[in-house]
């Protein structure tokens, strides 16, 4: 089971946390692969504890569906369900849909500004060929609307589904910059109509750019 030399500094302190966190994020770069066996022993070593912290982190991950857990065999990476991953798209759109509904009367010059900027730094990297980097500031920019929504519910359901679309695009897309161009013309929709104090059209906007996330996907 490939895994990194060195653990991060700066993970949670309690056992759990610390190989809850990094083995979530070894899934979602796609460091661990899907249906990699898992190795208790490996990792208990890896982070110098007992696997009693391993079993209640793999317990977590499965909660999620990160996680395979086959009692009294053994461990593996989940599988990336293409079907699914088409689902949750189309259900994590419908979420940043409603983060544009529920910030909308919060939203200030101050936080339009701040989505222009955030629009800004996202066309200025087009052309680095970064896809991760891409991926990053899109995501900069969405968070705004959850921010400004204040909803903690909502931004619980965004980020469980939002794991799994991570782990596609890195496990699908690496290397590849797909439809950014007109993402971040769609974020200038989203803006405009915000400014122009027109709701349906920026929620229009925001369910367009998903759209387009969905068909990239699809093919």
């Amino acid at each position: 089971m490939p895994i990194p030399s060195k653990p991060a500094d700066d993970l949670p302190k309690t056992a759990r946390e610390r190989v809850y966190f990094q083995l979530k994020e070894w899934i979602i770069d796609g460091t661990l692969k899907p249906d990699e066996r898992i190795s208790d022993q490996e990792i208990a070593q890896y982070f110098s504890v007992s696997r009693t912290p391993i079993r209640e982190a793999l317990q977590l991950l499965k909660e999620q569906n990160l996680v395979c857990i086959f009692p009294g065999k053994e461990s593996r990476i989940a599988p990336v369900n293409t079907k699914n991953i088409c689902q949750i798209y189309q259900m994590i759109s419908e979420l940043h849909v409603l983060a544009v509904r529920f910030a909308y009367s919060e939203i200030t010059e101050d936080i339009l500004d701040e989505l222009q900027a955030a629009n800004r730094r996202f066309k200025e990297a087009l052309h680095s060929d970064k896809a991760k980097e891409l991926r990053e500031l899109d995501d900069q920019f969405h968070k705004i609307f959850f921010r400004a929504a204040d909803n903690v519910f909502l931004s619980n359901f965004a980020e469980t589904l939002h794991i799994h679309t991570e782990r596609v695009e890195n496990l699908f897309f690496s290397g590849k910059t797909h439809n950014h161009e007109n993402s971040a013309s769609k974020h200038q929709d989203i803006i405009d109509a915000l400014r122009n104090q027109d709701l349906e059209g920026a929620v229009d906007a925001m369910r367009q750019n998903w759209a387009d996330t969905i068909r990239a996907f699809q093919q």
